[in-house]
């Protein structure tokens, strides 16, 4: 997860919880769809699917 997020331009400061399974991280592209974006990761990456946002 942390890789896919890391290459996301903007993405930045990932903090990932496996235990909680949870992973917090800040945006500084504000333009970008985050959830569109975490939607196609998880395509790919099967830590990413059944993702929830929990703040924006």
């Amino acid at each position: 997860m942390r890789s896919d997020l890391a290459n996301v331009e903007g993405v930045s400061d990932i903090q990932t919880d496996i235990k909680k399974q949870s992973c917090q991280f800040k945006l500084a592209n504000k333009d970008l769809d985050i959830k569109a974006k975490l939607t196609e990761l998880a395509q790919t990456n099967e830590h990413i699917k059944g993702f929830e946002i929990v703040t924006q």
